[in-house]
C-alpha cells in the first residue's frame, strides 16, 4: 500500500511538478523518487547459501566493521 502511495506521488510530482510547472508538486516527485531509491534492496546483496554436512559446525559471529 505504501509502494502505490509512492508511486503515485512520484507520477503526480513529475507530471504537475515537472511538466505543469509546480514547484510544490516537484517537491514531491523528488521526495517521492529518494523514498523509491531508498527502499529499493541493495543490488550487491547476495543470499547466503550454507550446506552443513553431519559433524560439521559452523560458528555464525557478527562484528561491527572496522573504520
Amino acid at each position: 500500500m505504501i509502494e502505490r502511495a509512492i508511486t503515485w506521488a512520484l507520477r503526480s510530482g513529475v507530471r504537475k511538478g515537472v511538466a505543469g510547472g509546480s514547484g510544490p508538486w516537484l517537491v514531491i516527485a523528488v521526495v517521492a523518487g529518494v523514498m523509491k531509491l531508498a527502499r529499493r534492496p541493495p543490488r550487491n546483496a547476495h543470499p547466503v547459501r550454507l550446506t552443513i554436512r553431519p559433524g560439521e559446525q559452523y560458528i555464525v559471529r557478527v562484528e561491527e566493521p572496522s573504520r
